[in-house]
Parts: C-alpha cells; structure tokens; sequence
C-alpha cells in the first residue's frame, strides 16, 4: 500500500546533516505507478494525506484516501516504531490488517543519519518568488530517491523508482504542504481495539 515518509526540521547543517524536530504534521500527497510481472500496463495509486509525526514516542499516523483505479479507499494508518507494527484501518468498513513493520525509522539524513547525501542546493520559482531547497540523494523503501527541503529541513517532495519486494517496478513521487511543528491531537496515535487483537500478516516497507 503506500508510502512513505519523509520528514520535516530544523536544519543542523553540520556535516551536510539535517535531522528533524520530535513532533511536526502536515499534508502528504503523492502518486505511484506500479508494473506487476508479466504486466503488460501499470497500475496508477494516488493518495492525499494528513500526516502526523512523533519522534519522540516513535509512532507515525496517516489519515486520508487512497484512489487505486476506479477505487477509492478511505484509509488510517498508525505505525509504531518501537513496537515494530504497522496497523492500516479502512474506515469506511472498519476492517483492520495488523502488520510486522520492516522500515527503520529515520530521524535524520547526510552524515550519522541515514547516510544520504547533499545533490544540489538550488531553488524553486523565479526571481522574487524563489524557494531555496537542498536536495538529498539516498534510498527510501529500498528505492533509490531524491528528497527536497526546504530551509529548516521541511520536506518539498520526494521522488523515487526500482523494484518492490514482490518484483513490481515501481516509479513514484509525493509532496508535502502546510506543515507545522507539534502534535495537534495526539489521538491519532490511538490504534483502536480490534486492531490490538487482529493477528499478524506480512512484513511492511515503506
């Protein structure tokens, strides 16, 4: 299913390195196409959400629509890193899948990080309505990618392409708005009860 993460911060630029602040939300919105083996045409997946991160206690929320097609899918999504599970709710029937999460967190990029590194600094807009952003090189779920920030480290957009698990090519992109520093309903980490009790199924990256 989806997606990633990618972060926001305050800029310590020591060592090309930036790390990110311990609680930030935002919008995350992105597509993704997907070539299956033996596809002769690939699946396209966009998703809209609104993202909630919490460095600290080690736990991600997402809350949004997934359109896959002629589907649209009203999804929630807790992962908490210190337990290492992943719980993705579909709201509209209340059906909840349990999940081993495989992907580190990562709280920062560039050196002792996620060893990442520096691309280009340059910027977006023209004249008078420029952005400055750095771009990073690395990896994200298992892809290789590259990731735009802002100064302070927010996150403008990620792009990235390779091969899932299960041997699809994948090529996707996501970008990031209206981003603010702290938790503004820390309920969002709440995994509800029948999600505490639905047994495990597969590992999930990404």
């Amino acid at each position: 299913m989806l997606t990633l993460l990618v972060l926001l911060s305050v800029f310590e630029f020591s060592l090309q390195q930036c790390c990110f602040p311990s609680q930030w939300e935002g919008i995350e919105s992105g597509t993704i196409a997907t070539v299956s083996p033996g596809a002769k045409a690939p699946v396209y997946t966009s998703f809209n959400y609104l993202l909630s991160v919490d460095y600290s206690k080690h736990l991600l929320s997402l809350s949004g629509s997934v359109i896959t097609g002629p589907s649209t899918t009203q999804m929630r999504v807790i992962r908490d890193y210190t337990a290492k599970l992943q719980y993705s709710i579909d709201t509209a029937t209340n059906v909840c899948t349990k999940s081993v999460l495989a992907e580190k967190e990562i709280p920062c990029l560039g050196s002792n990080g996620d060893n990442s590194t520096v691309m280009a600094q340059t910027h977006l807009g023209a004249s008078g309505q420029q952005l400055a952003i750095t771009v990073y090189n690395g990896v994200l779920n298992g892809m290789p990618s590259t990731l735009s920030v802002s100064e302070g480290c927010i996150p403008v957009g990620v792009a990235y392409h390779g091969m899932s698990a299960d041997g699809s090519r994948v090529v996707g992109s996501i970008g990031f708005h209206g981003i603010t520093g702290g938790i503004s309903d820390a309920s969002v980490f709440t995994v509800p009860a029948n999600c505490i009790s639905s047994p495990l199924v597969n590992s999930v990256v990404g």
